[in-house]
């Protein structure tokens, strides 16, 4: 628009230019017109008027075309909009029923405050448009402990610490959503609608409208079952989400073995199948570990992204996790095919012999490593893997 109106401004101007130019030139070849001036003197300016006039009808059809120009270019010209997806693993803002106080995720809030656990991720999470996290536990007062082994709770005020930090979206289909029983589900529910933050559970989808107007919609359940139920969830809630008029759909599902670094032939299967049934993008979790990638008839699909800000272990073995972030493009109205994508590789703690609960951007060889077992992960699945810096690369696009 705001090309099309300089054009507009310019031909106008050389159109005034002109006429202004010519009717000044006019008034002084007529004021130095000598008062005993032959018919043949006279005769020839009119001619020279009545020309000049001819001129400048042409110049004004000229430049009335070149707008007209202008307009058919710009209507042709395709639009383009694009929307940044960033995605983490589990994070457990709260402590397992079996923790003391010292060292605890409890302990740090009450030391450092909400700002303190995103804050080394925060620029990421900000710079972004939409930013997913899995929430793997429940925010409650509830104290009906369900009988299991690890119980994840954290304080309602804990929401701050997402709010705070730009995060959107939360998938809450795991095996930790009704610890407190269903009461905390419902407490928890609530204060995510109420800080303004979207999540999805089974048959409950939800849709984040970014600010350029396109919309993203998640569908979330635990898949530990391999329950025809809780497939369905996720089939059903893509095909509704698509149905509201979704630009991008993502499917969170929580799967796998613990600790396992390769996912299993069910996750495998089940995620083709999601991409099948419209899924632009699958974020799987559980395993508390990475998992590999896979880029699956145009579609990524990340098998586990570990643990992030986990209050559930003071100190695990394994502190490497990664952020996934992808930009989805769309000209005129038409999600590309191109692939935008990459890892981020960071640790869950700041520290390197305990849990301090502040993921953070790895680094030098750590940084390295990562991105390295990354590619072994990811090996078996497609032919994609990542540069230096995390991009995601496709061998056969190369």
């Amino acid at each position: 628009m705001k090309k099309h109106t300089l054009k507009i401004c310019i031909c106008l101007a050389v159109f005034l230019f002109a006429l202004f130019g010519f009717k000044t030139a006019r008034s002084i070849i007529i004021s130095n017109q000598p008062e005993t001036e032959s018919d043949e003197g006279q005769t020839a300016f009119r001619e020279s008027e009545e020309f000049s006039e001819t001129d400048m009808t042409e110049l004004l059809a000229e430049s009335e075309e070149a707008v007209s120009e202008t307009e058919a270019s710009e209507e042709t010209e395709p639009e383009s909009l694009t929307l940044t997806v960033t995605a983490t693993g589990d994070c457990t803002l709260g402590v397992v029923q079996t923790h003391s106080y010292s060292g605890s995720f409890d302990e740090y809030y009450d030391l450092y405050g909400e700002t303190y656990f995103f804050d080394d991720v925060r620029d990421i999470f900000e710079a972004d448009d939409f930013t997913l996290v899995n929430l793997e536990c429940v925010l409650t007062e509830s104290a009906d402990r369900v009988d299991k082994t690890y119980n994840l709770k954290g304080r309602p005020e804990y929401v701050g610490i997402m709010t705070c930090s730009s995060i959107e979206a939360c998938s809450l289909g795991n095996n930790h959503t009704q610890d407190y029983g269903w009461q905390s589900l419902t407490d928890t529910q609530d204060v995510l609608t109420e800080a303004g933050i979207i999540y999805a559970y089974n048959d409950y989808t939800s849709i984040y409208t970014a600010e350029n107007g396109l919309t993203v919609g998640i569908v979330s359940a635990s898949l530990l079952s391999q329950s025809q139920e809780r497939e369905d969830y996720i089939r059903d809630g893509i095909e509704a989400l698509r149905d509201e008029g979704a630009d991008i759909v993502i499917a969170c599902c929580h799967w796998g073995i613990e600790r396992d670094y390769y996912p299993s032939d069910y996750q495998i299967s089940m995620a083709h199948a999601i991409i099948d049934w419209g899924a632009d993008l699958v974020i799987g979790n559980h395993p508390h570990v990475l998992q590999g990638i896979e880029y699956y008839n145009g579609k990524v699909i990340c098998y586990s992204l570990g643990n992030f800000c986990f209050g559930g272990n003071k100190n695990p073995d394994d502190k490497d996790t990664a952020i996934y972030q992808q930009t989805f493009t769309f000209t005129d109205g038409q999600l590309q095919s191109v692939t935008d994508a990459r890892i981020i590789p960071c640790t869950i703690s700041s520290a390197s012999g305990y849990n301090d609960f502040q993921p953070t951007v790895a680094e030098g060889d750590t940084k390295g490593r990562i991105i390295n077992n990354m590619n072994d992960y990811s090996a078996p699945y497609s032919e994609i893997y990542f540069d230096e810096d995390g991009t995601l690369l496709i061998s056969d696009e190369e």
